[in-house]
């Protein structure tokens, strides 16, 4: 087993913690605004499994800039960092709009999928695999550092997701989290 055990019980964490939250929520609690963000709380909610979509597509992203020469990620992160201020509105518009038409249970699903991917995919990995790392544009995200392997990214999933569901105002949860 060459998965660290705190990043398998993050994420399997993930699994079940987002199945309450969206379960246990009624619609009142679902449109209230969040903590901190100009979300309310479907739109977070949404957001919060955009993460896991983005961390998912970051892996095999991350195993084709690594068999490439350095400089080549390190260019596409300098691109990428040219263009935060995009991204930001992006990040903010697609989980706006996404989270008023999205049904919160067709996010459930694509957390519960995107996540259980991640873990397979890990459980699989080799050391190497996990090594594997390439440049990315850290103004995007706080948890984001310049160089970013396979490893981190599984760990960054559950930094984004702690730090955003701790925003949330849903009544029914408290913001117990493994690792806080």
């Amino acid at each position: 087993m060459v998965l660290a055990a705190q990043t398998r019980a993050g994420l399997e964490w993930i699994l079940t913690d987002f199945d309450r939250l969206v379960a246990g929520a009624d619609a009142d609690q679902l449109d209230a605004p969040s903590n901190v963000t100009r979300w309310t709380n479907r739109q977070l909610l949404f957001h919060m499994w955009f993460g896991q979509r983005i961390a998912r597509t970051f892996i095999p992203l991350i195993g084709g800039f690594s068999r490439l020469p350095p400089a080549a990620s390190r260019t596409w992160s300098r691109i990428l960092t040219a263009a935060t201020r995009p991204y930001d509105w992006i990040n903010y518009a697609a989980s706006a709009a996404g989270g008023r038409v999205v049904r919160p249970g067709t996010i459930r699903k694509w957390m519960r999928r995107d996540t259980a991917w991640l873990l397979r995919w890990a459980e699989a990995a080799s050391a190497d695999d996990l090594a594997r790392g390439m440049s990315v544009p850290s103004s995007w995200d706080p948890y984001f550092l310049p160089w970013m392997d396979s490893a981190d990214l599984l760990n960054w999933a559950p930094k984004h997701y702690r730090h955003h569901r701790a925003q949330l105002t849903l009544t029914h949860i408290g913001h117990e989290a493994p690792g806080t």
